[in-house]
């Protein structure tokens, strides 16, 4: 499981890819829950979450290696996956706010038009952070988990019908066994 994650050699194939996507998809999914019971831990591992980039980059550059293109254009290909899962997580928070979210939105607004320095509207939107935050990462959590994986594995089909595999011994190597 390390080589498939962590090294972008050789070449793997649409099943193998959907397989090593799923598990980055889920831990990703895992992650977006801590906040039903850690507010603070949660926005940590929010953060460090970013580091689930790397074993998706790898997955992406072995399968385009399958079809015997460069692993540069993975870059295209892990913001084409990234972009898919963050629209349907905000959707899905911005659906499943709640009451806090709307109260947040419109103190934000309030400031943003106030006149306020912008030191001020800073500190003060820290504060409703602080306030708010934690209820609205509780009501978020299970539909952000929920989109993430789901548009995760919604990039991973797309980017595995846009690369056909290639049958052949290629510059990456052979092709992955059946």
């Amino acid at each position: 499981m390390a080589n498939l994650l962590f090294s972008p050699s050789g070449r793997i194939g649409p099943s193998a890819f959907l397989k090593g996507v799923a598990v980055v998809a889920v831990i990703g999914a895992i992650i977006a829950l801590v906040p039903l019971f850690s507010f603070t831990l949660g926005s940590t591992l929010s953060l460090v979450s970013i580091l689930l980039l790397v074993p998706l980059f790898m997955l992406v550059i072995k399968r385009l290696h399958d079809s015997g293109k460069s692993g540069w254009l993975s870059i295209l290909f892990v913001i084409l996956i990234g972009l898919i899962g963050v629209v349907l997580q905000s959707v899905a928070s911005s659906m499943f706010g709640g009451e806090a979210a709307e109260t947040m939105k419109a103190a934000t607004e309030e400031l943003a038009t106030s006149g306020a320095s912008f030191g001020e509207i800073m500190a003060a939107t820290s504060e409703l952070a602080m306030e708010y935050g934690p209820a609205i990462a509780k009501s978020t959590a299970v539909p952000s988990a929920i989109a993430g994986f789901v548009g995760t594995m919604l990039g991973a089909f797309i980017v595995n019908l846009i690369l056909k595999q290639d049958a052949h011994e290629n510059q990456y190597g052979h092709p992955p066994a059946a």
